[in-house]
C-alpha cells in the first residue's frame, strides 16, 4: 500500500498556504486528538464566555469527573481569551493523571483561537501522531530482513550508517534506530518539504549494495510508532500479496 501520493498533496497545501507554519510538537495518539476534535466542536455550540471562566475552578476540584474536566478544558481553550490561556497554562503545571495529552490539545487550541482572532495571517497549525519540531515532522520508519533472519553485526552497521547518512542529507535528525529479530526499526526529524519515499528507498539501495540484506518494502508513517507485532502482521501481508510488493507503506495525517 503506497501512501506517497497522499504526503505529496499535503506539502502541496502547505507551499501554496504560504506564511508561517506550526508543528505541535508532542505525540498524542490519534484518537486522543479526534475525541478533542468532537468535544471540542459540541461545545462550542453553546458556548458563554462568562460562565465557562467561572467555573474553571473545577479542574482543582478533586470531586470532578475526568470527562466533567475534559469538557471544561475543551470549553476554556474555545474562548482563546488571554485569562484563558493562563488558566490552561497553570492546569498544565500538574493535570490530573490521564489528562495530560487532553490539556496540551486544549492549550494548542486556546493559543490558535487568540492568534486567529488577532494576526490577519494566522500560522497554519499540522498536527500529527508523532507529532515533530520546528518546521520538521517526526516519522516511524521499519525496514525487514530479506532472508528472514536476524541482522548480525556487519549488517547491522551497515543499515545503521546508511539510516544516519540519509537524516544527515536532508538536514534531518535520526533519534532512535534498534534492530530486533528480522526487522529495523527507527524515527527521526524530517523537514516538512522532504519527500522521504524516495530517500528511504535510495538507502536501501545503498545498504543492500553493501551486503545489508534488506527487503525493498518498507514502513513509513507519521501516525504511531508501530509495534513488532504490528509490523509482523504487514510483512505477512505483504507475502501473501495483500499489500503492495516493493514500495513503502507511508501515512500522513
Amino acid at each position: 500500500m503506497d501512501f506517497s501520493g497522499t504526503f505529496e498533496d499535503f506539502q502541496k497545501v502547505i507551499r501554496e498556504n504560504g506564511g508561517e507554519i506550526q508543528i505541535m510538537e508532542r505525540e498524542v495518539g490519534l484518537d486522543t486528538q479526534m475525541a478533542y476534535m468532537r468535544m471540542a466542536k459540541e461545545v462550542k455550540s453553546n458556548l458563554r464566555p462568562d460562565v465557562v471562566m467561572a467555573g474553571k475552578y473545577e479542574l482543582w476540584d478533586d470531586s470532578s469527573s475526568r470527562q466533567s474536566k475534559r469538557k471544561k478544558l475543551a470549553s476554556i481553550a474555545s474562548l482563546g481569551s488571554p485569562d484563558a490561556i493562563r488558566t490552561l497554562q497553570s492546569y498544565q503545571e500538574a493535570p490530573d493523571r490521564g489528562l495530560e495529552d487532553w490539556t496540551y490539545l486544549a492549550l494548542q487550541e486556546c493559543k490558535l483561537v487568540f492568534q486567529a482572532s488577532m494576526l490577519d495571517h494566522p500560522p497554519m497549525f499540522i498536527s500529527t501522531g508523532l507529532g515533530g519540531r520546528g518546521q520538521k515532522l517526526r516519522f516511524f520508519g521499519a525496514f525487514f530482513s530479506q532472508d528472514g533472519l536476524p541482522f548480525d553485526k556487519n549488517r547491522q552497521k551497515v543499515i545503521s550508517g546508511e539510516v544516519e547518512y540519509m537524516f544527515r542529507k536532508f538536514s534531518g535528525k535520526l533519534e532512535f534506530i534498534a534492530f530486533s529479530g528480522q526487522f529495523v526499526t527507527f524515527w527521526g526529524l524530517v523537514p516538512i518539504d522532504v519527500s522521504l519515499n524516495e530517500k528511504v528507498q535510495a538507502a536501501i539501495e545503498e545498504s543492500n549494495l553493501l551486503g545489508a540484506g534488506l527487503r525493498k518494502d518498507f514502513v513509513l508513517t507519521n501516525v504511531k510508532k508501530l509495534t513488532f507485532n504490528e509490523l509482523g502482521d504487514i510483512l505477512t501481508k505483504i507475502k501473501n500479496g495483500k499489500m503492495g510488493s516493493g514500495k513503502g507503506s507511508e501515512e500522513t495525517i
